[in-house]
């Protein structure tokens, strides 16, 4: 928070405008911040020269700015447009005068990958041994075999082949050398066979097949078979012979095909089940499969299913998908029993807690539930407000307070890796910026964890912030963890739309950390994660100009697609906040088929039994943030059941009842 500037030193910024504004700034500090602002300045254009073709100009920078933190980044930038050509000796003194900079691995790779291709085999052995890419490896094993380096070869060319997907180009010599040595042996062929079909490479399973002995390539052939037609004709095998390949694709096929049927699955099981003499391991993995899937499909024997698990193959998903369907069943009396052969790890996460708690209340334990209740309800978090919400009880929020030194601060800002990360985010190279940062808190402990945390706060960083603070762990230091940077911006948007502000903060907070230029594997885009698809269906929907996806990074235009789409969803779903924030993560369609199952009444429940994993854990993260958040604004803070209205009704309608907010007792 910006609030807490004074406990720390003032950003140099800061501190030259306060002097500044005294009529008593040193001059050296003047010129010094005057000296920085130009290289800066200097380093943009030639970066972006860089990008442009522009080499006299970037050769000319690049000579300008020796001296200045980033001048490594534009050696690195010249080094690689130049890595085809580059003496090997500047190369290698570069990468290992720079090993812990965030670039060095990919310029080396990329080097490493140049001298592959230009055939530079002697300079492939000195320098790409015991690299972990796999065309380097390849380069590598090729540059052996022209060198007649051949001990242990054969091994590490099997490696390379027996993978469940093609290689790189550079591999095809290895290989070659590999058939001509006769290092291609059935068995080897089949553990190809078995990981390209684990991948869904049936082609690659085809050809991996070639190569075993003409006896054993039908069991291949079979596979290839069943794989094209969904493993739903897997009752065939009851014609093939007893042994371990049958029970392989036999496994395989009905694991894959219980997770969209597991009816049918279940069904050809127990005619192969007569048939063949499967392996412990084998059949009690599977029946445990089967068993799950049943239950995340809500087949009805799901419960004879799982009692037919052997022990020691109840493992926890495949126990919390036995509760689930409990929950979904009303089955309250066998819940705490099913939960207590969980591994401690587990049973003891708050959800779990929970229902154990809940269960037992709802079963007429009710001293035992309030007993096991009573903890929980003192926890912040999605369950412990549930809790505290059943037992009728204040929210024990209770923030801790930073306490880190402004010493501390300054001799962190100034470390290896820190620095660089504070310096690049001046420049706006904002993903190399968190790769440097991410490298530099890599092996901290907790302390180092909470001072970078204070460090970044200092910087404005707020999705450094919550990364140092969520893996030290210190969970309680709220004002950090929930900033309110953004609420100005929020607020209205939300208002605008009749949206609660808290819970598009909450969401906010969920989707991106609160970095405006995050962008998801998928390709959503900013704080809220806006996908370039749905932003140009709502420009279309609601007259919004949008001009492509760089504008999603704009956190005006990104807040006003989100809330928008957010909007629509409530709408969607009959103004229910877990339906739409669960639309949100899954989308509306999945939210649709999740309703399609007729499941009605308890929000909890329908929320832990969902299928996809991502999604019950989101919805209950959005929930607990929009209420920490509503917290944070300063407000009356509504009871967490009031978010949730029940699955099923016809129009959710808005609830006002509030929870006092205290610290537990003794804090």
């Amino acid at each position: 928070m910006r609030e807490h500037f004074s406990e720390f030193t003032f950003p140099a910024v800061l501190l030259t405008a306060v002097l500044s504004a005294l009529g008593s700034v040193p001059q050296d500090l003047l010129a010094n911040e005057s000296v920085v602002d130009s290289q800066r300045q200097a380093f943009m254009e030639a970066w972006q020269s860089a990008r442009n073709g522009n080499r006299g100009k970037f050769e000319s920078a690049l000579e300008d700015l020796d001296g200045y933190l980033l001048h490594p980044y534009l050696q690195y930038e010249d080094l690689r447009h130049r890595r085809s050509r580059v003496d090997d000796e500047e190369m290698q003194t570069f990468i290992e005068a720079h090993r812990n900079w965030a670039f060095t691995s990919g310029l080396e790779k990329s080097w490493l990958r140049a001298l592959g291709k230009r055939g530079r085999w002697e300079s492939v052995l000195e320098y790409g041994v015991g690299s972990k890419d796999t065309e380097v490896r390849c380069h590598v094993a090729h540059a052996r075999i022209r060198a007649g380096q051949l001990e242990g070869l054969v091994q590490e060319a099997q490696a390379l082949w027996a993978v469940g997907k093609s290689q790189p180009d550079a591999c095809d010599p290895v290989f070659s050398w590999l058939i001509a040595q006769d290092g291609v042996s059935t068995g080897l062929a089949w553990e190809r066979v078995r990981l390209a079909m684990a991948a869904r490479e049936r082609n690659l399973a085809r050809y991996a097949s070639r190569f075993m002995d003409d006896g054993e390539r039908v069991w291949a052939e079979r596979w290839y078979e069943q794989d094209r037609g969904g493993y739903r004709r897997l009752q065939q095998a009851g014609k093939w012979p007893d042994e371990q390949k049958a029970w392989e694709i036999v496994d395989f096929g009905l694991r894959r095909l219980a997770r969209n049927d597991p009816d049918r699955a279940w069904a050809i099981f127990s005619v192969l089940d007569e048939r063949f003499d499967f392996p412990a391991n084998t059949r009690g993995g599977l029946l445990a499969q089967l068993a799950l899937w049943s239950a995340v499909g809500r087949a009805d024997e799901t419960a004879e299913r799982m009692a037919s698990v052997p022990g020691d193959y109840r493992d926890d998903q495949v126990l919390e998908w036995w509760v689930r369907y409990q929950l979904l069943t009303s089955d309250w009396e066998a819940v705490p029993g099913t939960i207590a052969q969980m591994s401690p790890k587990i049973k003891d996460d708050s959800r779990w807690r929970y229902w154990d708690a809940r269960a037992r209340l709802e079963s007429g334990q009710a001293e035992e539930g309030r007993r096991l209740m009573q903890p929980l309800a003192e926890e912040a978090n999605f369950y412990g407000f549930l809790a505290a919400d059943l037992l009728e009880l204040p929210y024990s929020i209770c923030p801790e307070k930073p306490g880190i030194s402004a010493d501390a601060i300054d001799r962190m800002s100034r470390q290896d890796g820190f620095d660089r990360a504070l310096e690049l985010r001046q420049v706006s190279l904002s993903n190399w910026a968190r790769s440097e940062w991410g490298r530099a808190t890599r092996g901290l402990d907790n302390e180092g964890l909470r001072t970078a945390a204070a460090l970044a706060e200092r910087e404005q960083w707020p999705d450094m912030v919550i990364f140092a603070l969520g893996n030290s762990g210190d969970l309680r230091w709220y004002e950090w963890r929930f900033p309110l940077d953004y609420e100005p911006l929020i607020t209205p948007k939300a208002k605008a739309r009749d949206l609660d502000p808290s819970w598009v903060m909450g969401l906010m907070r969920s989707e991106s950390a609160l970095a405006e230029d995050a962008i998801s594997h998928a390709g959503a885009r900013g704080l809220m994660q806006v996908t370039p698809h749905t932003a140009t269906q709502l420009a279309r929907r609601h007259s919004i100009t949008y001009s492509g996806r760089a504008q999603l990074l704009d956190p005006e235009t990104n807040v006003l697609f989100g809330t928008t789409f957010l909007r629509e969803l409530l709408d969607r779903f009959g103004q229910n906040p877990v339906l739409a924030t669960g639309a949100y993560n899954a989308g509306p369609g999945a939210v649709d088929r999740w309703l399609a199952d007729g499941y009605t009444g308890d929000p909890v429940v329908w929320i832990d039994t969902l299928p996809y994993f991502e999604t019950r854990d989101y919805i209950p993260r959005v929930l607990a943030f929009s209420t920490l958040y509503e917290w944070r604004f300063g407000g009356p803070v509504r009871r967490i059941s009031e978010r949730m209205p029940p699955i099923g009704a016809v129009t959710a309608t808005a609830s006002v009842a509030s929870a006092e907010v205290v610290c537990s007792a003794g804090e």
